[in-house]
């Protein structure tokens, strides 16, 4: 079960960090201050959940944390797709 867990989240975070960012109207001189601007309105909303064990989720927390990875990743792009980025 840990070994899939594992596996899973690895393949999430991997198709996380693929890809950029292209402004629309091809200026990307404000894309560094726009990520982060994004990445902190993100976390604000989903600050993370950290499981009881630090060493290892039940099987209870992992939905927990699977469910916050992907709302926070949500609320990331959407966030950028209204500064006027697409994702490619």
């Amino acid at each position: 079960m840990k070994k899939i867990i594992t596996i899973m989240l690895l393949i999430l975070l991997t198709g996380c960090a693929t890809g950029t960012y292209i402004s629309r109207d091809g200026d990307n001189s404000n894309l560094s201050h726009d990520t982060l601007f994004c990445k902190s309105l993100a976390r604000s909303k989903h600050p993370g959940y950290i499981c009881k064990n630090p060493l290892m989720c039940s099987p209870e927390e992992v939905n927990i944390v699977i469910n916050d990875l992907t709302q926070y990743h949500a609320v990331f792009q959407n966030c950028m797709l209204r500064k006027g980025y697409n994702y490619q």
